[in-house]
């Protein structure tokens, strides 16, 4: 038997709103964000004693009362997705003109949670092999700084997406990254004495820099969410010290074998 959405009951009201959450927080949504379309969604259906609670990693979301239902949802996994929030932004907005059942929405929403990325690997690695190429040409690289760029982005996102299968933790992933980085920008200043070293770095390392996480974080400073500000802040300088610890790495580990960092020395 199917279920008209203006019909639903709490508890059915609570599930969507919790799996419209999970969609969100799992596309990196901020939080205000979350919250808001949890409280919007649960107020629309005339319920608006629900409370919800959402940090980058838990999703809280019931009233005061032990005999009404209270759901909780741990979030492992975050990447952005631009394409999930938009979907649930319209799903939000536009639900109350749709006749749509609580099978076909918690329907959506699964599929939405299940949903491959719009982009593959492989387009996500020519993407960042381009974006760091034409990033060492902003700060004055030269054509065999944009070559070398491009080979050294491209290879360390490569490297990001292997490691990613076998889902270490993001500083690891990260870390080799940076590694990669240096080792890479080495090889090809000691291939072509045209290459700029601190160009080929600089360019390749801009499309791991985590300003989507940093500004999410200041966005949930502005609407009140310090937990969540703090944490997505605290993300955000994480990633960039695991990149810079490797990158240093792989530079002192090359200056200590006795080479020369930069061929003009």
């Amino acid at each position: 038997m199917t279920t008209p959405l203006q019909e639903i009951s709490r508890e059915q009201t609570l599930n969507l709103a919790l799996a419209m959450g999970k969609v969100l927080l799992r596309s990196g949504a901020e939080t205000s964000r979350v919250e808001d379309t949890i409280m919007r969604f649960c107020h629309n259906r005339g319920y608006h004693d629900i409370n919800v609670f959402v940090t980058p990693t838990v999703i809280l979301l019931g009233d005061e009362y032990s005999y009404h239902p209270n759901l909780i949802s741990r979030i492992r996994y975050r990447s952005t997705n631009l394409s999930n929030i938009s979907a649930i932004n319209d799903f939000s907005y536009n639900m109350s003109k749709t006749a749509i059942t609580y099978e076909e929405a918690m329907a959506y929403m699964e599929g939405l949670l299940n949903k491959e990325p719009p982009y593959g690997n492989s387009a996500i690695c020519w993407g960042s092999a381009i974006c760091s190429g034409a990033f060492a040409g902003m700060i004055g690289g030269n054509s065999h700084d944009f070559v070398a760029a491009f080979i050294t982005g491209g290879l360390a996102m490569l490297l990001l997406k292997t490691l990613g299968g076998y889902r270490p933790s993001a500083f690891w992933e990260n870390a080799l990254a940076g590694a990669a980085i240096g080792v890479v920008a080495i090889a090809c200043c000691a291939v072509s004495v045209q290459c700029t070293q601190t160009n080929i770095i600089v360019g390749s390392l801009m499309p791991f820099l985590p300003g989507v996480a940093f500004t999410n974080g200041l966005r949930d400073y502005m609407a009140g969410d310090l937990v969540s500000g703090n944490s997505r802040i605290a993300e955000a300088l994480l990633f960039a010290t695991s990149i810079a610890i490797g990158l240093a790495f792989s530079l002192l580990a090359w200056y200590h074998w006795g080479w020369p960092l930069w061929p003009m020395d």
